[in-house]
């Protein structure tokens, strides 16, 4: 039998490297998804989350496997201009009513991309190493439309990353070839080479340190960026910002304080927060979007008073 739950093996982040022992592949910008392949699917999320009825053309993978009782290892991505986009899979990810997925369902299809075995014939093959499970991964599935399987290179790691990258893609992940599969560990058998994005986004608010010396220092800046033309939260960035910068900020941005929210719609976890009228824009590095839609490792680079705030446009 199958389990009823898993947990995902996951990769630690690394900077890029070459090495032999070691493959290189796409680390796809979408939703980490188990699927359970019996005599039906069922998709799960990292966090254990039925994600079945979210995504019902995905509901027939159990057909595209020559032997049943398959535990797959993958990610659902959902393409815009031929590259994966996290900002469109939100879109299809957010939707509970069958009738609204239906409809977004073929205005933004998603793909699995299948990357790793997990369970084969009802059978836990984890413990074999990374190459045996790809080999009964690519000898068992029949890729279609809706279920790709990943590829990857033996050697040139480096200059992988760096094609990656200029393609605007997220970045790559290095598996080593002997490796076992952990269910649930983070470990250097994955590594994770991932390309850092700078961005413009609009300033909506700002949060103090009332705990600091003077008590208005700043801790952080709320961000937000249109989509579609409706301004949504996109988190809070906190780093990068001088001493200096941390005592003014507050002072200039006191000056287009409002009571206003000016996000579409509300978000309760934004307690405390001093709001501004949407006027100010920045540039911030970041790694990703986490599933909530927030910026992972955010950093503060620079004010750009030359970039309107219209102009800031969530490229995801």
């Amino acid at each position: 039998m199958l389990p009823e739950n898993f947990e995902p093996m996951l990769a630690t982040l690394s900077q890029p490297f070459d090495s032999a022992e070691y493959t290189y592949e796409i680390k796809w910008d979408g939703y980490r998804c188990l699927a359970f392949l019996d005599s039906h699917t069922r998709l799960q999320s990292r966090n254990q989350k039925d994600l079945t009825a979210t995504f019902p053309e995905l509901q027939n993978l159990h057909s595209k496997v020559k032997k049943p009782g398959c535990l797959v290892d993958g990610e659902i991505i959902a393409l815009r201009d031929h590259k994966p986009s996290f900002l469109e899979l939100q879109k299809r990810a957010q939707l509970k009513n069958p009738k609204m997925i239906a409809i977004r369902m073929n205005q933004i299809p998603v793909v699995y991309v299948a990357f790793d075995l997990i369970y084969y014939d009802y059978q836990p093959i984890y413990n074999k190493p990374l190459h045996e499970r790809r080999s009964f991964l690519y000898e068992n599935f029949e890729p279609a439309d809706e279920m790709i399987l990943t590829s990857y290179i033996e050697t040139n790691g480096m200059d992988y990353f760096k094609s990656i990258s200029e393609l605007g893609l997220e970045g790559v992940v290095a598996k080593k070839k002997e490796s076992v599969y952990l269910p649930g560990k983070r470990s250097k058998y994955w590594l994770k080479f991932k390309r850092k994005i700078i961005q413009n986004f609009v300033v909506c608010g700002y949060l103090v340190n009332p705990e600091k010396d003077p008590p208005s220092t700043l801790r952080s800046l709320l961000l937000g960026s249109y989509i579609q033309n409706r301004l949504s939260y996109f988190g809070l960035v906190g780093n990068g910002f001088t001493a200096s910068e941390m005592e003014s900020i507050p002072k200039e941005l006191k000056r287009i304080q409002t009571e206003i929210c000016p996000f579409t719609g509300n978000n309760k976890s934004l307690k405390n927060t001093y709001w501004v009228r949407p006027l100010v824009t920045c540039e911030v590095e970041y790694l990703e979007l986490t599933d909530d839609g927030s910026l992972r490792h955010p950093l503060f680079k620079r004010f750009r008073p030359e970039i309107r705030p219209e102009n800031c446009q969530y490229k995801g």
